[in-house]
């Protein structure tokens, strides 16, 4: 039985693998990959089969050149790829599967799982639901249960790896969000306005780009910094950051990039908390959590 947070790491694994593989040439030609890219755009947006007198890519991005067709053709399987939320199995499982395979030039699947034979099984976080309610009393039970397996996709994805990491990180995020309550910013972000140091250059930015995510991603310059590593066009779908999976990744985006384990290795909580903050607003709460963490997680 493949659980939740592991196939959401899988699906996750292959969207990246597949920007690697189709994005590793530049060239204006057709190549052979980029067959395999048009019949799994195909296949998971419900088309039919491309006919044999038309080249790949004609038919989702006609009067584009293929390098341009190409790249628009990856952001669009990893939104529909990362998209797949179901916790079993799904037919495009299966097409995914089997692109890659062909990519990969390996032998077709058979009695594996899919993804199983191409990725490595991931350590997960030993945190359930019931340990992030006694860290989190004041969350709601139905909240937490859909965030788990992206924060267990997170941890593992940004390397917060060790029972220190995962509490501090924690510990910031239930501050952060409310106890894991909110997911968007209350203020309807008027206040935003006009803040060029942010990137908010447009009529509308400030509330447009709200802070959004477990670590509340603000302004457009930073929506699109995020949007950009996650593959996803936040710009165009600001909103997305306040869905589970996007309110989670992005957290884990931001802790790697400003390097944030580097503090909670040295279970430097003021740090962590600086870096997070830009001061220490919340420091008791930070630290009240941080403890708890602690003592559940057994630190």
């Amino acid at each position: 039985m493949t659980s939740l947070p592991q196939l959401l790491i899988w699906r996750k694994q292959s969207a990246d693998r597949l920007q690697q593989i189709l994005l590793s040439t530049t060239s204006n030609d057709l190549q052979p990959n980029d067959a395999h890219a048009d019949t799994l755009l195909r296949q998971l947006s419900n088309l039919p089969a491309r006919p044999g007198d038309r080249a790949p890519y004609q038919g989702s991005f006609p009067n584009e050149a293929v390098s341009i067709a190409r790249v628009k053709t990856v952001n669009r399987l990893r939104q529909l790829i990362l998209n797949i939320r179901n916790a079993q199995f799904q037919p495009q499982d299966q097409a995914i599967d089997a692109a890659l395979r062909s990519l990969l030039s390996m032998p077709a699947r058979t009695t594996q799982n899919p993804y199983a034979a191409i990725f490595p099984a991931t350590p997960l976080a030993d945190i359930n639901v019931d340990r992030l309610l006694e860290i989190a009393p004041y969350a709601d039970p139905a909240q937490v249960t859909s965030l788990l397996p992206h924060l267990l996709l997170t941890m593992a994805e940004y390397k917060i790896n060790t029972p220190l990491r995962q509490a501090h990180f924690l510990a910031q995020l239930i501050h952060e969000s409310g106890s894991f309550n909110y997911l968007e910013e209350i203020d309807p972000g008027d206040y935003l306005e006009d803040r060029t140091d942010l990137g908010n250059t447009e009529p509308g930015d400030g509330r447009r780009f709200k802070g959004r995510g477990l670590i509340q991603i603000t302004g457009r310059s930073n929506y699109q910094a995020c949007g950009q590593a996650l593959g996803i066009n936040l710009i165009q779908a600001p909103t997305r950051l306040a869905e589970h999976d996007l309110a989670c990744l992005s957290a884990g985006w931001f802790w790697s990039k400003n390097q944030i384990n580097q503090f909670a290795d040295r279970d430097d909580v003021e740090m962590v908390s600086r870096t997070i903050n830009g001061g220490l607003n919340g420091f008791d709460e930070r630290q009240y959590y941080l403890a708890a963490a602690k003592d559940v997680l057994n630190v």
